[in-house]
C-alpha cells in the first residue's frame, strides 16, 4: 500500500499555491506536513483528497488514480479538513448511523460501537455535537474520517486548539489509526511531529523543500557544547585551542562550540580550563532543534 504524488501542481491566477510536488508514502506510515502559512499544505492536501483539480500532475493510491479513477479513488480516502464541517444539530451516534449509510457500510451498529470506543467517545454519543467541546468535536471529525476504513487519513490541522491533555489523546489516535492506514497530518506544533511522525514533509513557497525520516532530518547537524566561564572568556581566543574549533560567542562568558565529537571536546576544554586556571560554571550538551532546522528550511 503506498501513496504516489507525481507532479502535483496548483495556482490560483498568478498565484503559485503549489508546485511541482512528488513524494510517496508507504503504509504505516505517520508523516508530518510542516510549512509556514500559505506553503501550499492545504491545498495540496485537499488536492490528494479529490477536492480540488490540480493543474498538472497525478495522485495515485494502491495503483488507483485520482485522474483517471477519480470514484475508486475517494472511496479509499478519509480527510479531516481544518475547518472540520460538522452537523451540529445532531446527536453523535446518529451523526455517525447517518454516515454509514452514506458510505453503504455493511454491519453499521458494530462499527459505530468499534468507532466510539477508538475515539473515546463513549460518555458523548448521546450528545449533540454542537454541545461538544473542541476536544470532542475533533474525535468526531477524526472519527468521521476514517469510518470507512479508508488507507489514507488526510488530517489538516487536527490538534488545533487543543489542550495539553487533549493533545496528548488525539495524537495517541493518530498514532492508532496508522496501524491500518497511511496518515498524512498538517500542523504548527513541531513536537507533535517529533512525538508520532515517522517522517516529515515541509513546503515552503509552494515548492516541498524537505522529505525525509525524521532522524536523518536531525542528524546532518552537529550537536554542540555550551560552556560558560566565571571569568571574561575574550583574552584566551586568541590561543591555539580555539583556532581549530567552531565557536560562537554568546557573550563575555558564554561560548556554544560545535563538535563531531562532544565527548572529546568536553575533555578537552577542562584540560584548557585547568591549564589556564579558569573556573567552569557549567558545561551543557545543545542538540540542533527541530524549531531551528525549521527555520533554516523556510528561510
Amino acid at each position: 500500500m503506498s501513496l504516489i504524488i507525481q507532479g502535483l501542481s496548483k495556482s490560483y491566477d498568478a498565484q503559485i499555491a503549489v508546485a511541482d510536488l512528488s513524494f510517496t508514502i508507504d503504509k504505516g506510515s505517520v508523516v508530518g506536513f510542516l510549512g509556514p502559512n500559505g506553503a501550499g499544505k492545504s491545498t495540496t492536501l485537499k488536492m490528494i483528497a479529490g477536492y480540488l483539480t490540480p493543474d498538472a500532475g497525478e495522485v495515485i493510491l494502491n495503483g488507483i488514480s485520482n485522474q483517471k479513477d477519480p470514484i475508486s479513488f475517494k472511496k479509499l480516502v478519509g480527510y479531516l479538513p481544518e475547518s472540520n464541517p460538522l452537523y451540529e444539530e445532531m446527536y453523535v451516534k446518529e451523526y455517525f448511523s447517518f454516515l454509514t449509510s452514506i458510505h453503504k457500510i455493511t454491519n453499521p451498529a458494530n462499527r459505530i460501537e468499534e468507532l466510539i470506543e477508538l475515539t473515546g467517545l463513549q460518555s458523548m454519543q448521546h450528545k449533540k455535537i454542537g454541545a461538544l467541546s473542541k476536544g470532542y468535536k475533533q474525535r468526531v471529525g477524526i472519527a468521521a474520517a476514517i469510518i470507512h476504513k479508508p488507507a489514507l487519513v488526510l488530517l489538516d490541522e487536527p490538534t488545533s486548539g487543543l489542550d495539553p491533555n487533549q493533545l496528548v489523546e488525539i495524537r495517541n489516535l493518530i498514532v492508532s489509526i496508522s496501524k491500518d492506514a497511511i496518515v498524512l497530518f498538517s500542523t504548527h506544533i513541531l513536537q507533535e511531529v517529533s512525538a508520532i511522525c515517522s517522517s516529515v514533509l515541509v513546503l515552503n513557497k509552494a515548492k516541498l523543500v524537505a522529505n525525509t525520516l525524521i532522524n536523518d532530518l536531525l542528524k546532518p547537524t552537529q550537536p554542540a557544547v555550551k560552556v560558560v566561564f566565571d571569568e571574561e572568556i575574550e583574552p584566551y581566543l586568541t590561543d591555539v585551542f580555539f583556532q581549530e574549533l567552531d565557536f560562537n560567542k554568546q557573550d563575555k562568558h558564554v561560548l556554544v562550540i560545535k563538535s563531531k565529537d562532544i565527548n572529546k571536546l568536553k575533555k578537552e576544554l577542562l584540560n584548557f580550563a585547568l591549564a589556564k586556571g579558569l573556573n567552569i560554571q557549567a558545561l551543557q550538551t545543545q542538540e540542533t532543534s527541530l524549531e531551528e532546522i525549521f527555520k533554516l528550511l523556510t528561510h
